[in-house]
């Protein structure tokens, strides 16, 4: 037998003798033991580097959502500029309006409301979040913030009220045409309104302002409806009538005021 034979056979006896004394399983736990003692320090290493990637990844993502908000919010704040703008205009536009047609600036008690639902398919009716417990009553009329009509309350509860507005079919209001004083009805259509029972010899003109007239005892008189789009006029009906262009845009406002009391 060679030296190196001999080495060899004595490596073999040895590994023989060791796993029958020790086992079979406390030499592969010894060697795992072994093993995790020389690995320990990549573990450390890769454990670093795995937080450090987490952490730059929640920085990277953090970073994108707050980007992403205040892209949001910008353009929310636009729109609300723009909403504020044109109500600025209207309420500029009504008061020279009411300036120039010597209507007066009533004395009125309103009670300011937020608009908390709305059928934005019709713009029929919304609610509102103010009811009995703030003086709110059943019949008491809604205008915009540039005093313009937008309708009345249909039905008033403990901190809530429902608006119906001029679109309802069962909306009613005697008017009157600012400048040629021609005396008519504005009925609600459902998705438009329009001025009835007009004498059939008068004709409004185009653009001119209608105002409720205050004749029926239900709406206030001097408060602004529209202004006349388009006169009808048929032969074969008794009145003329008139398409109306209502100024409340009735899917832009968020608030509202409701009339308490008038002088």
């Amino acid at each position: 037998m060679t030296k190196h034979n001999l080495t060899v056979f004595f490596i073999l006896l040895l590994l023989s003798l060791v796993i029958i004394f020790f086992g079979q399983n406390q030499i592969i736990l010894l060697f795992k033991h072994y093993l995790s003692e020389i690995l320990r320090p990549f573990e450390i290493v890769f454990s670093k580097a795995s937080n450090w990637l987490s952490f730059w990844q929640s920085v990277v993502f953090n970073i994108k959502n707050i980007k992403e908000s205040n892209t949001r919010l910008i353009s929310e704040n636009l729109d609300l500029y723009n909403k504020l703008a044109k109500l600025s205009q209207l309420e500029e536009e009504n008061f020279l309006l009411r300036k120039k047609l010597n209507l007066s600036q009533k004395a009125i008690n309103t009670r300011l409301a937020s608009v908390i639902g709305r059928d934005f398919q019709n713009n029929r009716s919304f609610l509102i979040d103010k009811g009995t417990n703030d003086g709110i009553a059943t019949g008491m009329v809604v205008i915009s913030e540039g005093e313009t009509l937008i309708g009345r309350i249909a039905d008033a509860s403990y901190g809530i009220s429902k608006v119906q507005t001029m679109l309802d079919t069962q909306s009613r209001i005697s008017a009157i045409t600012a400048t040629s004083k021609i005396s008519g009805l504005v009925r609600g259509l459902g998705s438009d309104v329009i001025f009835d029972l007009i004498v059939k010899d008068k004709k409004p003109e185009i653009g001119e302002l209608v105002i409720s007239s205050g004749t029926d005892g239900i709406w206030p008189r001097g408060f602004i409806i529209g202004k006349i789009k388009e006169v009808k006029s048929q032969d074969n009906q008794v009145f003329n009538t008139a398409d109306i262009e209502l100024l409340s845009k009735l899917q832009d406002f968020d608030s509202v005021f409701v009339i308490l009391s008038s002088q």
